[in-house]
């Protein structure tokens, strides 16, 4: 892991968000059949690790999908499920001043990753999920001091998201057909995945 200098948080969504060694849990998403969490190992002084963790409904089995080196030190702070089993993953970091979200697109079947764009907004609460695009409500200040919100929509090429309205970042509890998940413990610390399908249950640890 890389140095860096400094470890503000710039963004409204993780600033009470404490640094430790042992691994939490970011966000989360479901496809129906199976269930996405973003993962961070973050030590004092470090730049995080960060990969997400797959839980196969049926089976309440997990694997883990590596991240690209482009974003692998790079927090997970935004997962949607797309057609054809895709998955995109939006990332930012969040150490420093912060920087501009990217969305990456995740292909399982061939286990291919592409970069699909770069949002123009640092600070947001909130994003609206559409067919194709992500509109972020971006958080900025207007010439008289005040705090105003302003949507930048982003357009997403080659991928086909499932539609949800607009979402609260990050995601802590999903709920889809038979498969449920819900991140459990103290709020941006979570240490724990509990993953439901049909009557069975099963906690998972980062």
């Amino acid at each position: 892991m890389k140095k860096i200098t400094s470890l503000t948080l710039a963004t409204v969504l993780f600033s009470s968000m404490a640094f430790g060694q042992a691994p939490i849990f970011t966000t989360l998403t479901s496809s129906g059949k199976n269930v996405f969490a973003g993962v961070k190992l973050q030590e004092k002084g470090m730049e995080p690790d960060t990969y997400i963790l797959e839980v196969a409904g049926d089976k309440l089995s997990s694997s883990k999908i590596p991240l690209p080196a482009e974003i692998m030190h790079r927090e997970v702070i935004g997962l949607f499920s797309a057609e054809a089993n895709k998955l995109v993953v939006m990332s930012q970091r969040t150490v420093e001043q912060g920087d501009k979200p990217l969305l990456h697109s995740y292909d399982p079947a061939k286990k291919e990753w592409k970069k699909l764009a770069e949002a123009d907004c640092v600070n947001f609460a909130k994003v609206k999920i559409e067919a194709t695009a992500v509109t972020f409500v971006c958080l900025e200040t207007n010439k008289k001091g005040e705090e105003i919100e302003v949507p930048k929509k982003v357009a997403l090429a080659g991928v086909k998201l499932k539609p949800a309205g607009e979402v609260t970042l990050p995601m802590q509890k999903v709920e889809q057909e038979s498969l449920k998940a819900e991140f459990i413990g103290e709020a941006f610390e979570w240490k724990e995945l509990k993953v439901g399908f049909n009557k069975k249950e099963k906690v998972f640890n980062p």
